[in-house]
């Protein structure tokens, strides 16, 4: 009988949702979170974790060299900005054109009349040994053959901003350099990659065996990059010729063969690349 505990509870019973067919027991995983989800195996999980990892070997280098290069080129371009404005500065003081640079004068003359005034200097160190240019275990920086070069600037300033800018010249004549570290004692201080050459020119300073079609192409001003055997920028040349070991002197080349007297290396023509290419490293350059 319907009144009585078994007919009660037989129709409780029949009041109850069923879970015997296959759609209602998916319902109701579904409806309480329990539907089925397949998990990686340990083997997919390290096969993904080893191409990841190639990709990674193969990306990053590019990323970090890619990044070191702007860097780069940011700093040349922002010492070619430096020593220029330090010479209109001149200029405008001294009412004259700034750019017959008189060449005669000393490594540190030369420094302090034409730019040490009109920057912001944080350090002056009076000869190489002073500390601006400490690199490893000794007093100066590599050229790009790997050459230590220690006697190239007696004269040095370190500006606010932490660039070092080197004054130097070659013994026995009037031709000047200005040896750029542009992040300072940030890096390994490599003729190239973080040091740079500027050249403050005066025709007055050729030898007499010049490159005279070279010569006449350049007026008096700073250069970015060196000189040749006897004074004409590197400016002057093609990249091709900058770029080969032998074609001038202090090519943009590992190769290229070792200098002394007071000359700035291997790798001084490396800013006229920079220059040429549009302010940009290129493929070929001796990164």
């Amino acid at each position: 009988m319907e009144g009585t505990p078994c007919g009660w509870i037989q129709g409780l019973s029949m009041s109850m949702p069923t879970l015997t067919g296959q759609t209602d027991i998916g319902r109701f995983r579904v409806k309480h979170g329990m539907t089925n989800k397949k998990a990686f195996t340990l083997a997919e999980v390290l096969i993904t974790l080893g191409i990841i990892g190639v990709v990674a070997a193969m990306t990053i280098p590019n990323l970090i060299a890619g990044a070191q290069k702007h860097a780069v080129v940011s700093g040349l371009k922002e010492a070619q900005s430096i020593l220029n404005q330090a010479v209109r500065m001149h200029a405008y003081e001294k009412d004259d054109d700034g750019l017959d640079f008189d060449v005669t004068l000393s490594p540190q003359e030369f420094a302090e009349k034409y730019f040490k005034p009109y920057l912001k200097v944080a350090r002056v160190c009076t000869k190489q040994t002073d500390g601006c240019w400490k690199t490893g275990d000794f007093y100066g920086y590599y050229d790009l053959a790997g050459n230590k070069k220690t006697d190239t600037v007696p004269y040095s300033l370190v500006l606010n901003n932490g660039m070092i800018l080197g004054f130097g010249k070659i013994s026995g004549y009037n031709l000047h350099s200005i040896v750029v570290d542009i992040n300072g004692q940030g890096g390994r201080n490599t003729m190239g990659r973080d040091v740079f050459v500027f050249y403050p020119y005066n025709s007055i300073a050729l030898c007499s065996g010049h490159n005279a079609q070279k010569a006449a192409m350049a007026k008096n001003g700073i250069y970015i990059g060196s000189f040749d055997g006897c004074g004409a920028p590197h400016q002057m040349y093609s990249r091709q010729d900058l770029l080969a070991p032998n074609n001038v002197w202090r090519a943009c080349s590992k190769k290229a063969p070792a200098d002394s007297g007071g000359r700035t290396g291997a790798g001084s023509a490396c800013a006229t690349v920079i220059f040429l290419d549009g302010w940009k490293i290129s493929k070929d350059y001796p990164w």
